[in-house]
């Protein structure tokens, strides 16, 4: 392909995406820490729409809605030249503008179905430890106790009532993104275990994804001032507080944190699996130096032994 349309495509996609982005979080309360009482401010990074309560219509100001067109652009550019050669090669899928038209595609619904089982996390090990719960709502639809259109949007909200103990408010917190990280494994598992069609695969690998990031950035980013992710989530380290709260020192927390991440990557990256391979290779002394010691193997095609060497290696 060349160069230059691939520029251009890249730069279309970009532009398509940022736009909708931009547009998208005028739907996303972003009050500011001096506000006036009864008005509602919208629009993320700066706040381009504003609304006053039993009054109509909202305000615009075209002028923060231009720069924010323009900072979610860029990011969405930035994202594409990552996700194009970066991310998608090692993930051996081919950076076609489709793929990264499916990708787009697909990064929303998922996104919120894993925002769902995260939640759903919460919940189901705050009930598992002695909780009642009495809420749950997912962007602006209230999950329980009743399906309603929520007032407000929250990317995520779960309440559990008449935890017994600090233990089981510990799990509580962190059963969201322990559930999230255990559903990544599995996906990740079957990635690795099972031939799928392609669009199969990268659906649960975006899906995954998700999984994978879930712990270190809930982790990390409020620790440094951003959200969950980045502009969207919750403002503490929640699984690093329930961990505390359930008796684990943060140091055997982080490392926990980075042996699951990288374990992940290793599922989900399949160059990295490569890197790990011939490092073993390297290590064992198999191949390099080594490969007089393969002359002195069993033909492969003489002996059932060698067939599964040849299948390992």
């Amino acid at each position: 392909m060349p160069s230059e349309f691939r520029i251009f495509r890249l730069l279309v996609i970009a532009a398509v995406c940022g736009a909708s982005v931009s547009l998208g979080t005028g739907l996303v309360e972003n009050p500011p820490r001096a506000s006036i009482v009864g008005y509602r401010y919208y629009g993320h990074p700066i706040v381009w729409r504003v609304t006053r309560t039993f009054e109509l219509p909202a305000e615009y100001i075209l002028t923060n809605l231009a720069i924010d067109a323009a900072f979610w652009i860029i990011i969405a550019s930035l994202v594409s030249v990552f996700a194009e050669r970066i991310v998608l090669p090692r993930l051996k899928v081919e950076a076609k503008g489709r793929t990264l038209l499916l990708c787009l595609i697909l990064f929303l619904p998922l996104g919120l179905v894993m925002d769902f089982v995260h939640e759903s996390g919460h919940a189901l090990w705050g009930v598992a430890v002695g909780g009642r719960l009495t809420y749950m709502q997912i962007g602006y639809f209230e999950i329980y106790p009743n399906l309603a259109v929520a007032e407000q949007f929250s990317l995520g909200r779960t309440q559990v009532t008449g935890l017994p103990s600090e233990f089981a408010y510990g799990l509580f917190l962190l059963g969201g993104s322990m559930t999230t990280n255990i559903i990544a494994w599995l996906v990740g598992l079957i990635l690795v275990r099972t031939r799928l069609g392609d669009r199969t695969r990268l659906a649960l690998k975006v899906f995954g994804l998700f999984g994978l990031l879930d712990l270190p950035f809930y982790v990390v980013f409020p620790q440094i001032g951003l959200l969950h992710w980045i502009f969207l989530g919750g403002d503490r380290p929640e699984p690093l507080l329930g961990a505390r709260n359930i008796g684990v020192p943060d140091s055997a927390f982080y490392a926990v944190t980075f042996l699951l991440t990288a374990g992940l990557t290793f599922l989900y990256f399949d160059s990295f699996r490569g890197k790990a391979h011939k490092w073993l290779r390297a290590f064992l002394g198999i191949g390099g130096s080594g490969q007089s010691n393969l002359a002195q193997l069993p033909d492969p095609s003489k002996s059932n032994a060698g067939k599964h060497l040849l299948i390992l290696t």
